[in-house]
């Protein structure tokens, strides 16, 4: 893995853009609206990983998903080929570790703040669909090291033979207790920290992305451009409102009511405290905000959100990284540096982590590559 050292001074004129809007408040908006588009500029894209220099990884590898686990300084990768899928941990030594495998291509990877650990595949096939094991609090990488903990590694089968898992969403920190939300095929399943089934919500259509409203509730779209609530603690569905395309993602604010919905024909804000019943079959509900639309034909959008700074990051089928503003939804940029749009493959997923350095970096998945974009002006080589 490629380590790049970065300043730890941010000589940038906005540099304090991230924590100046907190002080002067939103009513300052069009200052606002210039600091999220200063801070778009400020991101420098590199690529980090290369599966192609990974001596471990098959040559027909691909990212399809991956998650950070910063209390082990690690990457977990969702590693997947049409009949083969598994999950890789690498460390701060660049040694690379296999610590599940599926028989069928993998869907996605994550880790709750109980440091469980949740990968599932597509299909369902033995020893099962989704895999579900505890993460060591700390690890020595002498040998051959013990990354997983209690509880104990366990595979589980859901669903029938014709069921898709398309993704999996650990309840966030708040909960009461440890639950995962599956997205499939036939609706959302929810599981234990240990996989036990708690519920399934059934639906005849598909749920390719979930997230968690407030820590007990779950929000998902369906490819009719349907959205519902999920409550952990109940049974059923809460059908909220419907979107303007099949959903292609779905993101929580942070708020506990708002939630951002992309669709094949565009982007929305939604107040999930504000149902509207659409006038017709075909009509959509009411949003809050429509935002710059983005390119798609796939039945996902690689997205994630900046909450602080109200910053949206997107790929479009050409695989550009556009960034949005959550406040007037417009168009702010796109990523430069890293050139994702000459690399084979679609990117699969988006995400912004926090460096330890406390900056903003937004990552991304292609093909057998991971690129990051890290922001704060030029990176060299000092600190």
């Amino acid at each position: 893995m490629q380590t790049v050292r970065r300043s730890k001074i941010l000589d940038s004129a906005s540099a304090a853009g991230i924590g100046l809007w907190r002080e002067q408040g939103r009513s300052h908006f069009a200052n606002y609206e210039a600091r999220i588009a200063a801070l778009a500029t400020q991101f420098q894209g590199y690529e980090t990983l290369s599966l192609k220099s990974c001596e471990s990884c098959g040559k027909r590898d691909n990212i399809h998903d991956f998650c950070i686990d910063d209390e082990l300084d690690a990457i977990l990768m969702a590693l997947g080929s049409r009949n083969f899928g598994r999950v890789q941990f690498i460390g701060g030594t660049q040694n690379a570790y296999d610590i599940a495998a599926f028989r069928s291509d993998i869907s996605s990877v994550a880790i709750s703040q109980s440091r469980t650990l949740v990968a599932t595949s597509y299909d369902r096939a033995h020893p099962g669909n989704v895999f579900v094991a505890g993460m060591a609090g700390s690890i020595d990488m002498e040998g051959a090291p013990p990354i997983l903990d209690s509880p104990a590694p366990s595979y589980s089968m859901l669903g029938s033979a014709e069921t898709a898992l398309w993704t999996a969403s650990p309840s966030p920190a708040g909960s009461a207790r440890d639950v995962i939300a599956i997205g499939s095929s036939e609706g959302v399943y929810m599981l234990s920290s240990s996989g036990d089934p708690l519920q399934h919500h059934p639906l005849r259509e598909d749920v390719r992305s979930i997230d968690w409203l407030v820590p007990n509730v779950a929000v998902g779209g369906t490819k009719k451009g349907r959205v519902y609530l999920w409550d952990a603690r109940a049974q059923g569905a809460s059908l909220r409102f419907k979107h303007t395309s099949g959903v292609t993602g779905v993101r929580s604010l942070g708020d506990g009511s708002r939630v951002l919905v992309s669709g094949f024909k565009g982007t929305s804000i939604y107040d999930t405290r504000m149902t509207s019943k659409p006038r017709g079959p075909d009509s959509s509900s009411s949003a809050l905000l429509r935002l710059a639309p983005t390119k798609t034909e796939q039945p996902s959008v690689a997205m994630d959100l900046l909450a602080d700074a109200q910053l949206l990051a997107t790929a479009d089928d050409d695989n550009v990284i556009q960034l949005h503003s959550l406040c007037s939804g417009k168009l702010m940029g796109s990523l430069g540096g890293a050139n994702p749009r000459n690399e084979k493959g679609r990117i699969h997923r988006l995400r912004f982590i926090q460096t330890p350095d406390g900056r903003p970096t937004l990552m991304a998945c292609q093909g057998s590559r991971l690129f990051e974009w890290s922001w704060g002006g030029a990176l060299d080589d000092e600190g």
